[in-house]
């Protein structure tokens, strides 16, 4: 009888080596996963008034995104033909600016103007 438990013993002290190498390698796995605190760049977001001379379908809306090399989001449609959309470019703000002016030069495009609140002079 004696015999069975110092094999119990044994078997137990056995295990805990196989359980210190499962907690250190699941430590060290831990070590190894990318930072959350490494920022990526941040992306520039400028809301603008565009006035379409077509309904502002998500084709549209998504080849437009392309022409300029931004992300256009309709935010709401003001009139028949102005809508507010969010724009949004990797980079700095002189990237959401480029974009803009790209989006001007579009020939569905009637105007684009920064939806800036106003000020009293």
């Amino acid at each position: 009888m004696r015999i069975g438990i110092e094999m119990r013993r044994g078997h137990r002290l056995s295990v805990l080596p196989r359980l210190a190498l499962a907690l250190l390698s699941c430590a060290t796995a831990a070590c190894a996963q990318p930072r959350n605190d490494v920022r990526e760049p941040a992306d520039c977001s400028v809301q603008a008034i565009v006035a379409l001379q077509l309904d502002p379908v998500p084709s549209l809306v998504a080849d437009l995104g392309r022409s300029s090399g931004a992300r256009l989001e309709l935010v709401r449609t003001m009139t028949s033909n102005l809508h507010l959309f969010s724009v949004s470019a990797p980079g700095a703000e002189a990237e959401c600016m480029a974009a803009i002016e790209r989006l001007r030069r579009d020939p569905r495009v009637r105007s684009v103007e920064l939806d800036q609140r106003r000020q009293i002079q």
